[in-house]
């Protein structure tokens, strides 16, 4: 009886842990190297070019205000 207890706990607790570390590592960037890196590495570095680009005409226009 006990060790159906225990077996059924661990199996339970197991599954839990799995589970939890599934839902903690999926969210991870993928590793470099692979095409998904290099297309999230595109688009990161594009999105940071542009933001750049919005200040400098931010400050220009800033710039010629005062």
């Amino acid at each position: 009886m006990w060790n159906f207890l225990r077996f059924t706990a661990f199996s339970v607790a197991g599954l839990a842990i799995r589970k939890s570390w599934n839902w903690l590592t999926e969210d991870i960037d993928p590793l470099p190297g692979t095409k998904e890196f290099e297309q999230e590495y595109s688009n990161a570095k594009r999105r940071y070019l542009y933001l750049k680009k919005r200040k400098e005409e931010w400050y220009e226009t800033l710039r010629k205000v005062r």
